[in-house]
């Protein structure tokens, strides 16, 4: 049933002039206004609470210490957050390499200057097995030291700095090679001299994902931290009465504590300490992995990347 708009106003009129109508007009107001009042303040805790938490998880952690790194996939993980065995490569140029040995190549030996492609074939393999024992052996990383593969150097071309340099090592009290393994590029030509004698020219880099020998700290629960090591090495050796003789050599190892005693082993730099140390000078990534670049002439170059 319609209301007539004269009964309507007539109604109104009458309730304006009903007691107490003023008085809960203004308790109405008021409660709205406390309505009002109370959701803006939540509003402001919860932006304030939630700053809070952003500081927490950003600001006051070092930029290497992962937060929330369960809700997100390796993948896109910044470049500062550590690597673990899920991905002990993740960002690197090494990631696409050749595994271990695999990734040293022997170029197809061909009769040349008056050694036959048996003779070639021959030093080539030796000049190998050097390579592999040294820098990619179990045994070698583990500790040991590769006695018959040095062997295979004259010991008047190299002399003692050298050869030890030469050798790849990690104390096993600190630091084991991770299932991921190593990463293997590079070069090896040869050429026959005017005097007959079979020079080999080597430039390999080996990338090694490391894991603390002891307990240390997680990445997250359960996964424990992978660091990773570049060693390069450039060289020539002669063949010269069944030995390998020595000439120019010169190496890098990026990512070894350059800090650390000279004690025949590499010593990783994990997170925490690669962050410290990248506050000095830096090697690019692109500088350290440019095949084209010539290491300075010497033994041990310590250098500390941009990443590995």
């Amino acid at each position: 049933m319609s209301v007539e708009p004269t009964d309507y106003v007539a109604r109104l009129r009458a309730q304006a002039g009903e007691p107490g109508r003023e008085e809960a007009l203004r308790r109405d107001r008021r409660v709205r206004r406390l309505k009002i009042g109370l959701a803006a303040g939540a509003g402001v805790l919860l932006l304030g609470g939630f700053g809070y938490w952003l500081t927490d998880v950003t600001g006051e952690r070092p930029p290497y210490e992962p937060y929330g790194a369960k809700v997100l996939h390796e993948e896109v993980w910044p470049l500062e957050w550590p690597y673990t065995p899920g991905m002990p490569f993740r960002n690197s140029p090494a990631s696409g390499w050749a595994d271990g040995a695999d990734g040293i190549y022997v170029a197809e030996p061909t009769a040349s200057g008056g050694l036959t492609a048996k003779n070639i074939a021959a030093v080539l393999d030796d000049v190998k097995t050097l390579l592999v024992e040294t820098n990619v052996s179990e045994k070698t990383l583990a500790g040991a030291q590769p006695t018959a593969a040095l062997a295979l150097l004259d010991p008047r071309g190299a002399d003692e700095a050298v050869r030890k340099d030469m050798v790849t090592r990690f104390d096993p009290k600190e630091a084991y090679l991770d299932e991921g393994g190593i990463r293997t590029r590079g070069t090896m030509d040869y050429e026959v001299s005017a005097a007959g004698e079979l020079v080999v020219h080597v430039d390999y880099a080996f990338v090694y994902a490391l894991v603390r020998a002891e307990e240390g700290h997680e990445v997250i629960p359960g996964v424990p931290e992978v660091a990773r090591i570049a060693v390069r090495r450039q060289f020539t050796v002669t063949s010269k009465g069944g030995k390998l003789v020595l000439g120019a050599y010169a190496s890098e190892v990026a990512n070894h504590d350059c800090s650390a005693q000279k004690d025949g082993y590499l010593h990783p730099l994990f997170a925490e300490g690669r962050w410290k140390a990248a506050k000095g000078a830096q090697v690019a990534l692109a500088d350290l992995y440019d095949e084209r670049r010539v290491l300075t002439s010497g033994p041990g170059h310590c250098v500390t990347p941009s990443g590995t």
